[in-house]
C-alpha cells in the first residue's frame, strides 16, 4: 500500500510540475541537463570565472557537471560566491529571531525589499548556515533579461513572477502564481520568499501592498485570517548600514520629482544587480518576526475583501517597522534633515564624517538642485526611523 501511496503522489507531483512549467523552480531530475545548457552559454562562463577566479575553468565545469541536485548546486556554486561576496562587501551579517522557526515547518517569509539579489540570498545564507532549509525566492520575469539566467536563478530555487502583461493575461499570471505559492507551502511543504511589495524600496518607507496579499490569497477558498494563519507568514525586515545603490536611487527619485516620471534604461536592473552584489554594504542585519497568528482574527471582522488586505498590509508594516535595525546613519541623516541634535548620543563625530562623507561622494554627480537632492538622499536612511518612532508614538521633531 504504502509503493502505490508513493507512485500515486509521484504522478500528482509530475503533473503539479507541468502544470506550472513556465514559473517553477527546476528540481533534481532536470539539474545535470539545464548545468550543461549553461555550459554552453559564454556569458556563464565568465560568471563562473568571476565565481572561481582562481581555478582552472576546466577544473570548474568538470566539477559542476558531477552536479546532480539543487541543494548541491547551492551549496557549490550559490552559497560558496555569496560568501565571498559577505566576506568583501559586508562587515557583519547578523540575525534576530531564528529561534522561533522549527526547522521541520515550512513558512511565508515576506520582507523589505532594498537590493534585487541580496534580500532573499542573505536569507538563504542565514537559513542554511543555521541548518534551516533554504526558500524558493519570488524573482519578476523583467530581470530575466537572457535565457541563461532564467535557467541560472532556477536552479536557485527562483519561480518567475510573470509581470508587464496586458490585463486579461496578467489576471491569469496572477491566478497561476497564487495556486504555486499555495502548492509549494501547502503541498511541497516547501517555505517560500516574497517581497512586500513589487520593486525595490527607493525613498526608504517599506509598506506592504495590499494588492500582492490578494493575489497570494485568490488561490483560496479559506478566510484570510485563517489561510494566512496556515502558510505561517512571517514578516521580515532587513536593514543595511550601506543602503545598496543609494546614489542610482536618489538619481531615479530625483528625475521622478523633476519630469514627473521615469523611464528605466533596460540595463539599469543588471546595473543594480552588479551594483548590489559588489557595492560595500557595512553592518546587515535581519529580524525574524513571529509568524503572524492570533493578530490575524481581527481581519474576521472586517467584511470588504479589500480592507481585510488593507488591515493586513498594516500588520505586516508594524512588525517590518518594528524589526527595524537603526544604524548610525539613520540617526544623522534624521538629525541633519531636522536641523537638530536629537540623536547626537547615537553617533561619534568620526561617524557623522564618515556619513557626510559617503553622502557627498554618491550625490556629487547627480545634477540638479543640490538641497533637493541631499533630501531625497537623506530620507532614505531616516524613513526607517522616522516609521519606527510614529510605530512607538515616539514625538518626533518637526521635519523640514
Amino acid at each position: 500500500m504504502l509503493q502505490i501511496w508513493y507512485s500515486s503522489k509521484n504522478r500528482y507531483m509530475q503533473q503539479e510540475e507541468q502544470r506550472f512549467q513556465s514559473i517553477r523552480p527546476y528540481s533534481d531530475h532536470e539539474v545535470k541537463g539545464v548545468i550543461e545548457q549553461l555550459l554552453q552559454e559564454p556569458n556563464f562562463l565568465k560568471v563562473l570565472s568571476v565565481v572561481y577566479p582562481k581555478l582552472n575553468l576546466n577544473d570548474v565545469t568538470d566539477h559542476l557537471r558531477k552536479i546532480s541536485s539543487i541543494k548541491e548546486f547551492q551549496k557549490e556554486v550559490v552559497y560558496y560566491y555569496l560568501r565571498l561576496i559577505i566576506n568583501k562587501t559586508i562587515n557583519k551579517l547578523s540575525f534576530t529571531g531564528l529561534e522561533q522557526l522549527d526547522p521541520s515547518k515550512k513558512y511565508l517569509f515576506m520582507s523589505n525589499h532594498r537590493d534585487i539579489i541580496l534580500d532573499s540570498a542573505l536569507m538563504n545564507v542565514i537559513l542554511f548556515e543555521n541548518d534551516i532549509k533554504t526558500t524558493e525566492i519570488a524573482i519578476g520575469s523583467n530581470l530575466l533579461i537572457f535565457p541563461w539566467i532564467e535557467r541560472l536563478v532556477k536552479l536557485n530555487k527562483s519561480f518567475v513572477v510573470k509581470r508587464n502583461l496586458p490585463v486579461k493575461e496578467m489576471l491569469m499570471a496572477s491566478h497561476e502564481l497564487s495556486s504555486y505559492i499555495q502548492y509549494t507551502l501547502l503541498e511541497k511543504k516547501h517555505s517560500v520568499w516574497i517581497a512586500q511589495k513589487e520593486g525595490r524600496t527607493k525613498d526608504g518607507n517599506d509598506f506592504t501592498h495590499s494588492g500582492l496579499l490578494k493575489m497570494i490569497h485568490m488561490s483560496s477558498n479559506q478566510p484570510a485570517a485563517e489561510y494566512f494563519k496556515n502558510v505561517k507568514l512571517i514578516p521580515v525586515s532587513i536593514s543595511y548600514e550601506v543602503e545598496p545603490c543609494d546614489g542610482s536611487k536618489t538619481a531615479e527619485l530625483y528625475a521622478r520629482l523633476r519630469d514627473g516620471s521615469y523611464v528605466k534604461d533596460p540595463k539599469e536592473d543588471l546595473l543594480s544587480m552588479s551594483g548590489g552584489l559588489n557595492n560595500f554594504k557595512g553592518r546587515v542585519h535581519f529580524s525574524f518576526g513571529k509568524a503572524l497568528d492570533q493578530e490575524l482574527d481581527v481581519l474576521n471582522g472586517i467584511h470588504h475583501k479589500n480592507e481585510q488586505y488593507g488591515k493586513l498590509a498594516q500588520i505586516i508594516d508594524n512588525s517590518i517597522h518594528q524589526g527595524f535595525y537603526l544604524f548610525e546613519g539613520s540617526y544623522i541623516a534624521y538629525d541633519i534633515l531636522t536641523k537638530s541634535e536629537r540623536f547626537k548620543d547615537k553617533y561619534t563625530s568620526a561617524e557623522f564624517q564618515s556619513f557626510s562623507n559617503h553622502m557627498a561622494a554618491q550625490i556629487r554627480d547627480i545634477e540638479g538642485d543640490k538641497d533637493i537632492i541631499k533630501r531625497i538622499f537623506l530620507r532614505i536612511y531616516a524613513n526607517p526611523l522616522i516609521n519606527k518612532f510614529k510605530l512607538e508614538k515616539i514625538p518626533l521633531e518637526q521635519e523640514v
